[in-house]
């Protein structure tokens, strides 16, 4: 993907610790980008389109002139409170996770619905295409202070690639995770969801096609779970066994078990 081609900036809150600053250096060097100080950054951002910033939690941002990206389980909490609570999780119930499944992620974004299944499974692998929301997560998770006990613990069962899901699913053996869960974004999206604009500058906009669909079927063991708006074209191209949402919210997951 030509963003791995790109140098990217690291740096530092304003007035950083010395914890920060070394992992800023060690994410430069990792990542084979270029470590600015903070009190020199302004010398460089009229040609930098986006940076990366170590704050003092040791999380990390990604910042460019009117936005920020940063990592955060949005809404998993309420929604396992309210799981707990009525039984009612539209992704639950599609996805059917047990204890000891193995579940892969094609679409990882900033990691909420993983997070959610992490309570339930064994695992998760989460793949993120765009190296931004990748670092973002794969730096932060596991430094964010989570409030909950069982978010600290799901987070940790959250393995994270980068790389594009289409390349990825076909090198994968047939029946190797329990269930294929994919979240592309949507074609008709809800531009009012505070909680997914700020990936939309990095997001991946591929579509899932036949042989996508195909691959994700051959490497499940139970079932392949793909979440999309109700006007979304993918229910026109393809047949679920079974297609659970909300009309009210207009989202949709569509079920296709393995035979």
């Amino acid at each position: 993907m030509m963003e791995d081609f790109i140098k990217w900036i690291f740096t530092t809150s304003h007035d950083p610790c010395e914890k920060q600053v070394h992992k800023a250096m060690e994410l430069a060097t990792k990542y084979n980008g270029i470590y600015y100080e903070r009190k020199n950054l302004k010398n460089y951002l009229k040609n930098i389109d986006s940076y990366f910033v170590v704050n003092k939690n040791l999380t990390v941002d990604c910042k460019w002139k009117d936005g920020r990206l940063f990592f955060h389980p949005s809404v998993s909490k309420i929604r396992l409170n309210n799981y707990l609570k009525n039984g009612n999780d539209y992704l639950i119930e599609s996805v059917k996770p047990d204890a000891n499944d193995v579940v892969l992620d094609l679409t990882l974004g900033l990691g909420s619905d993983a997070l959610l299944l992490g309570y339930f499974c064994r695992e998760i692998i989460g793949i993120e295409a765009s190296f931004p929301i990748y670092l973002v997560v794969k730096e932060s998770i596991n430094a964010y202070q989570f409030d909950e006990l069982w978010l600290k613990e799901s987070s940790k069962k959250i393995k994270i690639y980068h790389e594009n899901y289409k390349e990825f699913i076909k090198k994968q053996d047939d029946n190797c995770y329990d269930i294929v869960y994919c979240d592309p974004m949507f074609e008709n999206p809800q531009l009012k969801s505070n909680s997914i604009n700020p990936l939309r500058k990095f997001a991946n906009y591929d579509k899932i096609d036949k042989i996508d669909l195909e691959n994700m079927i051959r490497i499940s063991k139970k079932r392949v779970v793909v979440k999309a708006r109700i006007y979304d074209s993918i229910w026109d191209e393809f047949q679920f066994d079974l297609k659970i949402g909300s009309k009210k919210s207009g989202v949709i997951f569509g079920v296709i078990e393995k035979k």
